[in-house]
């Protein structure tokens, strides 16, 4: 039989700071329909990862720092989206800290 390679989980976060830092530096890349025409990728697809910008530093520090397998999943998209609909960063890390005790 094939062998099937283990997936291997990364944070959405880093591709959200790789699109950002596309659109700030590519002059014929300008919004984020060219970016999603460029990288093969929905402008919707773009606008939910790019969404996790909006996390406050705090967290984005602790996400980038997960090496573990099962946090990477735990932490997905998901699970973060209702977070960076919050406008206060203090609420928002109060309930990331909730989050944090699940994994």
């Amino acid at each position: 039989p094939p062998v099937v390679p283990e997936r291997v989980y990364t944070s959405l976060l880093l591709e959200a700071r790789r699109y950002a830092a596309i659109l700030e530096r590519d002059p014929f890349i300008k919004t984020q329909a060219d970016l999603a025409r460029e990288t093969g990728v929905s402008r919707v697809r773009i606008t939910q990862v790019m969404s996790l910008l909006r996390l406050a530093p705090e967290i984005q520090y602790q996400l980038l720092r997960l090496t573990d397998q099962a946090a990477l999943r735990f932490f997905s998209e998901n699970r973060l989206r209702p977070l960076t609909q919050i406008d206060d960063p203090a609420r928002q890390l109060e309930e990331f800290k909730k989050l944090l005790v699940q994994v």
